[in-house]
């Protein structure tokens, strides 16, 4: 399993806000929070050591792993979808 499924099957629910700049990714300890605009770019809160990288996208969250593996998350009709891929 790598690591981005293990983080999948964790991830409770996705807020994010309207500028594209913020993201929070609720998990059962916590949330992760992640900002990314011209001033600064950090995540921070449980899971943040794991990540090697993150974008921001309109309406979707890529969070990249140490493992090579990559991690979509979105709201599609009023659902989460989580899709696992891999980056080079």
């Amino acid at each position: 399993m790598t690591q981005a499924e293990a983080f999948a099957q964790k991830v409770r629910r996705l807020a994010l806000n309207r500028q594209g700049t913020e993201a929070q990714v609720f998990l059962p300890e916590g949330f992760l929070y992640l900002r990314a605009d011209g001033f600064a770019r950090f995540a921070q809160g449980p899971g943040a050591e794991v990540l090697s990288g993150f974008a921001l996208a309109r309406g979707e969250l890529v969070l990249c792993f140490s493992d090579g593996s990559a991690l979509t998350l979105r709201h599609r009709l009023g659902r989460l979808q989580r899709r696992v891929g891999y980056f080079s």
